[in-house]
């Protein structure tokens, strides 16, 4: 029977992994050509608009970013990378239990010889190779770009790479908390909107945390605090120890939200679909 959870549960998700990977990849190239008709000086002369008193929100200093690599790293916090990475871990994560429940399938399923946990194991372990599949498609795409475009300057991919893993242990991160939600709610979009809800809300609590001195303690209280892409690829000499915090809270914080569904579920009583 596991078989079949497997076998369902990649076939539960791999058109939208495949429409993202590929909308990744190519708008990751598209990225670096529209990079490359911009000149490092117009790049410079934009970053300069920038007023100050917003320069907090930017993860590293203006004149890391006025370098090819520093443009390029704007690719992995980009609204289109985001907003792909944030649909897979809201859909996967809220389809794992909920949206079960809220089609009505999950009592036939949970009539099968199948344990609770690995109804919910199983699609935890496909949607998380799914968030490395994404997360290496956007450096995939950056890499394409780089060897069919002629860039003004030079790139290291090898440098982008911590970007990339940061960008996963964010999306592992977010879809265990839908996970989360999704173990004790029996309806999916209730689901997609609460942790779409927490989501902007932490964005808005970093925001805060940076923007006003006195609060740079609510950075505790979100997790996307821990998410430094940029940060991670353009400052080298702090990225061993800095990648291991980051990318540890993330991965650490998204494994206790497994967890926590776990036992949820195990416990639970599955209602009649709506």
């Amino acid at each position: 029977m596991s078989l079949a959870l497997w076998k369902k549960a990649v076939s539960d998700s791999w058109l939208q992994l495949a429409v993202c990977s590929t909308l990744l990849v190519l708008f990751s190239w598209i990225f670096v050509w529209l990079m490359s008709l911009l000149k490092i000086g117009a790049w410079s002369s934009l970053l300069s608009l920038v007023p100050k008193v917003f320069q907090p929100l930017i993860d590293v200093p203006l004149a890391d970013l006025a370098t090819p690599t520093g443009q390029l790293s704007v690719l992995y916090v980009h609204v289109i990378t985001m907003l792909v990475c944030v649909g897979w871990a809201l859909g996967r994560g809220s389809d794992s239990i909920s949206g079960e429940i809220d089609r009505g399938t999950m009592d036939l399923i949970l009539s099968l010889p199948v344990r609770r946990v690995s109804v919910m194991a199983i699609p935890a372990v496909v949607a998380t190779a799914g968030a490395a599949v994404l997360a290496g498609s956007v450096w995939v795409g950056t890499w394409l770009g780089v060897m069919t475009v002629q860039l003004h300057g030079d790139v290291s991919l090898r440098q982008l790479l911590p970007g990339a893993v940061n960008l996963f242990a964010m999306t592992f991160c977010l879809t265990g908390i839908t996970t989360l939600f999704s173990s004790w709610s029996r309806d999916r979009w209730r689901t997609i909107w609460m942790t779409g809800g927490l989501f902007v809300v932490s964005m808005i609590i970093k925001m805060v945390a940076r923007l006003w001195k006195a609060g740079a303690w609510l950075k505790y209280l979100s997790f996307l605090s821990a998410f430094q892409p940029q940060e991670l690829i353009l400052m080298e000499t702090s990225t061993p120890s800095v990648a291991l915090r980051y990318n540890g809270t993330l991965l650490g914080l998204g494994l206790i939200c497994y967890l926590a569904a776990a036992i949820v579920f195990t416990r639970r009583d599955i209602p009649a679909a709506r």
